[in-house]
């Protein structure tokens, strides 16, 4: 009789994110339990993870757990799990936008969902945040395909565009657009913008830090002093939006924003929180491209734009850009929870591996 536990599941990359997808049947309800379930499998906490899936770092420790949803006008519920990298922790707080792209091909692949032909259009709630996403996954000849010529910046080579219109994205986490009440906030002598659309973020033009906001993801990670500030700073913002005391936990997320300088409508550094993105978050995308559309807040007065009632927005990061089409309201006050109607994004995904993954036995008893 083996020592390990062997449960299905399937590696995928999504959007610039990478991680373990599995049906919801054939893991733990209990959340204490399947936190040490999830732990296991990624080989956290280790740097390096080198006893499990996890790539060390915190684009390519994620999760992903699918199953029917029993919701009305709803396909399939996406639960996502951020497991921590170097602490026995797992976040079940946040989303994750591009590992959402993930989520369409792998329900279609395990027979949750009935492809079509050429296009299967497939009504995804997440559960963590209770966001509704549209997507829109190719499927000639009713078949997923993961090839293609769309690029995404971070993602070397090209896929099958996988479009994400996510809606009912505004105060999944604090219940507010603006969760200080405010456009804008002075939190230690530094203008902020806290927004909740799709992902709570505090945002900040990166020269009040004394930086650029150019720099590459690696730099900005070996500024220590800077990741100080920044965490200080979203630390106390967290108690601004009535989040609490947010030591510890992945939300919100920290931006740091400046003018574009590649064509695009702003310049973003993300941190998630702890260390800078190498490329953008999806969800952090659809909160940053909102700022940009409602006047006073930071992001605002950096990209300067005007409001058509659907833009497209391009956030240029270390990387490259990523586009945002944000549809907005002309009916409502800008502060309106209902002033952001959508986001679009598109994205896409491979799948790598399937099979199963086997953790110790013993980890029952813990």
């Amino acid at each position: 009789m083996s020592d390990q536990i062997s449960i299905p599941t399937v590696y995928m990359r999504g959007g610039t994110s990478k991680g373990l997808l599995f049906n919801k049947k054939d893991l733990p309800v209990n959340q204490a339990k399947l936190t040490n379930y999830l732990l296991a499998a990624m080989g956290s906490p280790d740097t390096r993870q080198i006893n499990g899936m996890g790539g060390a770092t915190s684009v390519t420790s994620k999760v992903c757990i699918i199953s029917k949803s029993e919701v009305a006008d709803v396909d399939i519920d996406y639960f996502f799990a951020q497991v921590l990298v170097d602490e026995a922790k797992v976040d079940y707080g946040p989303t994750c936008g591009n590992m959402l792209s993930a989520v369409g091909p792998f329900a279609i692949e395990q027979g949750l969902i009935e492809a079509k032909e050429a296009y299967t259009k497939i009504v995804i709630r997440s559960v963590n945040t209770g966001s509704i996403i549209d997507a829109t996954i190719p499927t000639p000849s009713k078949s997923v395909t993961y090839s293609g010529d769309y690029k995404i910046a971070g993602v070397p080579g090209g896929g099958s565009p996988i479009l994400l219109k996510f809606k009912n994205i505004v105060g999944g986490t604090t219940g507010k657009l603006l969760p200080t009440g405010n456009r804008t906030a002075i939190i230690k002598g530094i203008e902020v913008t806290c927004l909740d659309v799709s992902m709570p973020i505090v945002m900040a033009n990166a020269n009040d830090f004394d930086i650029e906001g150019n720099e590459t993801a690696s730099a900005l990670n070996a500024n220590k002093n800077l990741l100080k500030k920044i965490e200080e700073i979203r630390l106390l913002a967290a108690l601004e939006m009535g989040m609490g005391n947010v030591n510890g936990k992945v939300l919100p997320k920290f931006a740091l924003l400046s003018k574009a300088l590649q064509g695009g409508t702003i310049t973003s550094r993300y941190f998630t929180p702890k260390s800078c993105h190498e490329t953008h978050a999806a969800t952090g995308t659809n909160c940053i491209a909102s700022a940009c559309l409602i006047s006073g807040t930071v992001a605002s007065k950096i990209s300067n734009i005007k409001v058509t009632g659907e833009d497209k927005i391009i956030i240029e990061h270390p990387l490259g850009s990523i586009d945002c089409i944000v549809e907005t309201s002309s009916k409502t006050e800008e502060t309106d929870c209902n002033y952001i109607k959508s986001c679009g994004v598109y994205r896409t995904s491979r799948k790598i591996m399937d099979g199963n993954i086997y953790i110790p036995k013993d980890i029952e008893n813990d």
